[in-house]
């Protein structure tokens, strides 16, 4: 077993109910289906949301199958159950992987992160004409637009100074030479995730979790600690589906649940779902139009198997209102 069967197996353990592979595989890479958010926030399975975007479906098949094989599992027309109560290390392992609050955020992060090392060791070095490491243009020019912003102030050689004292605290606090061998500046071009995991002698997902679990480590105290690394940070919207994004900015505009249902030619179950994801994802968005804090208050009272027992204890709610609720629970939006 490796660090992604332990993953895998620590989404499994976290829902009481046996779930079927499919709704398993979209917990694990991300897919914001209403169901996947709304139950990993049922049952505080949001940190491990979304910790795998890349794994394909073969793959995370071939994985339940062996697992079935060494009888950890098994897999019938119910879903996917525990043969014996596992007590996987993951979660004590990787404590500050926080997927659904960081999904689509890490990997674009790291990318600037990289740029911005890039740009400010040549500039070190005295080397004016050379090939981005990093050859995506949004993440190029998201970088452009912070060095424009910082260094409208001060001049590059401070602000040099000051984003590798914020590196290097960062760097103390985690293991570095998770990182420092990815860093390109001068003639030197940084090695690859496989090749640092290779001499680092880590499995491939062994190293993976531990690069995420640093990162969003540092994205927990960021926004106070590191305020010129924070800048490199792309927003929350980063997280939404584009169909959920734009029903995003149509609530901010004021614009009513049934406009927003005609206005997106989508059915007004979709627009829920939508609204639940932002709900779900972005700091601050003011939900009291649906719910309030009395609500949310009474439904936070105890743990609950499935939304049919909420509904049963609240009849006069909708199921639209008890997802609200929960996620309102969870993630501490805005209901009043």
């Amino acid at each position: 077993m490796d660090e992604l069967d332990h993953y895998l197996l620590a989404i499994i353990a976290s829902f009481p109910l046996k779930r079927k592979p499919a709704f398993l595989f979209a917990v694990a890479t991300g897919k914001r289906t209403g169901q996947a958010v709304q139950d990993s926030h049922l049952f505080g399975v949001t940190s491990l949301f979304g910790c795998v975007p890349t794994l394909r479906q073969m793959n995370f098949d071939a994985r339940l199958q062996r697992m079935q094989q060494d009888g950890l599992l098994r897999i019938t027309e119910d879903g996917v159950g525990l043969l014996t109560e596992i007590e996987t290390p993951f979660r004590t392992r990787f404590p500050y992987i926080d997927g659904f609050l960081y999904q689509n955020r890490t990997g674009p992060f790291f990318e600037r992160l990289l740029l911005a090392i890039q740009v400010f060791s040549n500039f070190k070095h005295e080397q004016k004409h050379y090939l981005p490491i990093i050859r995506d243009e949004q993440s190029q020019m998201a970088v452009k637009r912070w060095l424009t912003e910082h260094l409208a102030g001060e001049t590059k050689d401070v602000i040099r100074g000051h984003f590798y004292l914020e590196l290097e605290q960062w760097l103390q606090q985690v293991d570095g030479a998770l990182y420092v061998a990815r860093f390109s500046g001068g003639d030197y071009i940084g090695k690859t995730a496989l090749q640092v995991a290779t001499e680092l002698g880590l499995s491939p997902w062994e190293y993976y979790f531990a690069w995420v679990n640093g990162l969003h480590q540092l994205f927990a105290r960021m926004a106070h600690d590191f305020p010129l690394l924070f800048g490199l940070m792309p927003d929350a919207a980063q997280g939404l589906t584009s169909s959920a994004r734009k029903t995003w900015q149509l609530a901010e505009q004021g614009v009513s649940f049934e406009k927003m249902a005609a206005v997106r030619h989508l059915k007004e179950s979709t627009i829920q779902d939508h609204i639940v994801e932002i709900a779900a994802t972005i700091p601050g968005f003011y939900v009291a139009s649906w719910v309030d804090d009395e609500m949310v208050t009474a439904i936070s009272q105890q743990q609950w198997r499935s939304l049919k027992d909420i509904k049963q204890a609240f009849p006069a709610l909708d199921y639209f209102q008890i997802r609200l609720a929960l996620i309102t629970r969870r993630s501490g939006v805005i209901c009043s």
